[in-house]
Parts: C-alpha cells; structure tokens; sequence
C-alpha cells in the first residue's frame, strides 16, 4: 500500500472516530416540556409530574417510578417586594428544610448543611445541602430564587445510588424554569398584590396616556344602544394592554369597546421601583345617537 493510500485510511478512521464521539457527547435524554398558568419546564423521559398545589402555592412533584430522586418546584401565589425578601425567605425555607431533614432522618439543626450558589433559570440563587450521615446516604437541597417578583423553591432529594439520575434531572428542570411576571391589582391609587387577574375595583381611565375612544357601529345607532360597557384590561410592564375583554354593557358596543381599550396606553406601575403586571378596568360610556 502506497503513503499515499495510507494516509487517506487513516484519515478516514480519524473522522469516522471523532463523528461517533461528537454523536455520543451531544446525545443525552430525551426531555419533556412542562407549561401551566405561566410556569414552565423540561425534565427527562422516564419521569413524572404530579400536581399538589395548593391555593397558596403551586406545588409540582417530579419522581420516576424505582428511583429515590425527587424534585419538588414550589411558587408562592404573591408578588413579594424587595424589601420583604429577607422576611419571605426564612418563611419560605424554613418549613422545606424541616420537611428534608426528616426525609433524611436528621435533625434541623444537623451540622451537614451546606450554603452554595446556583442558578434557576436566568436567576442567580441559594441554597443549602443537607447529607445524612447514617446507613443509605441521602442528598437534600432546598434552592430558592426570586423571578419574577416571585419566590421560586427547588427541593430535591436523593440516594447516593442515583446520583447521575438526579444531576441529569436537576440540570434539565434548574435551566429551564421559567416563571411569568405576577400581576397586581389597581386599587384605588394603590396597587395590591396578588395571584389572580380579577376586578377588584380599579378604574384605569384616569391613568392612561393615551385612550381612544371607540367608535359607535352603525348597528348599535340603530337600534339606539347607550349605556356604560366595562373592559376588564391586562397592562404588561411597559404600560401596553396585552390582554382585554367585556365584563359588562351592551352587546352591540362591546366589541369596539375591547378593540379600543386594546389602543390604550399607560405608564408603567411600579411597585417599589420594579415595574409590574396590572389588572383593572376601563369604562366607556356611549350615548344614544
């Protein structure tokens, strides 16, 4: 055989090589998407989600049938201010630490806790590592963050045995965990945090700086239709609507009514300093033609 023939050969298997290497480093598990009332996530084939939440926080339990990995995603239903933050955290911690160092078999206060940094999302954030110290070692982590506005807990446990198991879970969850900014209610000047985009009072024309007004349809003069019709409206952080619809008044003026609140725009609302969500109303009075 030639150099020349060689050289090719080997060339051949150097490429063939590092192809099959390049396919094994990119190839990892499946993922699965995860979305519900603006949270969202990827987790590994093989695993399941079940729902626990309760009116207070969202609670998604993530397991896989035959391993001890578990990886708990908790969201309080508040916004919580900047200055509430080291009230809200011990409050938010504290239960989920407990809950671990029983499911560990080891006291609160065992000297094995750990602080660590880490990120959830886009969102840098803490932690602290729990280790038992008996037959069977167990991990537990409980991971907190704020985005959002919103608290943002991770409470993972798992055996030594599973190890790679639980990495691959919590890289694919803590990567990708998105949490949509919470909206807050107008009252009165006010603004009150919440969970739920509902009326609670708050009319939101006064504080537009920019709302036009609907047009009156030629059907709705026709049959010589007035009155008030109210829009319950959703103003994003940069003051534009991104979400409107009727709640009251006529029929015949309603959807004119939306198509103008839909125009409006507003200044953003802040809530201590930070822009935020806000849900209210915007009302449109028409006059018989």
């Amino acid at each position: 055989m030639t150099s020349t023939k060689k050289f090719a050969l080997c060339l051949g298997m150097i490429i063939s090589f590092l192809g099959v290497n390049v396919y094994a480093q990119s190839a990892g598990p499946e993922l699965k998407h995860f979305a519900v009332e603006g949270l969202s996530f990827d987790y590994p084939d093989g695993y399941s989600v079940k729902d626990e939440s309760t009116p207070e926080e969202r609670r998604l339990l993530i397991t896989r049938e035959g391993s001890s990995v578990q990886l708990m995603i908790v969201v309080p239903k508040r916004l919580v201010p900047r200055s509430q933050m080291p009230a809200a955290v011990e409050n938010f911690t504290q239960p989920m630490l407990k809950k671990v160092a029983m499911t560990l078999g080891e006291n609160k206060d065992s000297p094995e806790q750990t602080r660590f940094q880490t990120r959830i999302g886009t969102s840098e954030a803490e932690g602290i590592r729990l280790r038992s110290t008996g037959r069977g070692k167990k991990t537990g982590e409980v991971i907190w963050a704020r985005q959002s506005l919103q608290l943002v807990g991770l409470v993972f446990v798992r055996s030594e045995a599973d190890k790679s198991d639980g990495a691959q879970l919590m890289q694919a969850v803590s990567s990708s965990l998105k949490v949509e900014a919470g909206v807050v209610i107008v009252v009165g000047s006010g603004v009150e945090p919440t969970d739920k985009a509902k009326i609670e009072g708050g009319v939101l024309n006064g504080k537009a700086i920019s709302l036009p007004r609907p047009a009156y349809p030629a059907i709705a003069r026709a049959a010589h239709a007035s009155g008030t019709v109210t829009v319950q409206v959703l103003i994003d952080e940069e003051g534009n609507v991104i979400a409107a619809h009727a709640v009251d008044g006529h029929p015949l003026l309603q959807a004119v009514s939306v198509a103008a609140a839909r125009q409006a725009r507003f200044s953003p609302t802040l809530l201590e300093d930070e822009p935020v969500r806000v849900t209210g109303v915007i009302q449109y009075t028409f006059v018989s033609q």
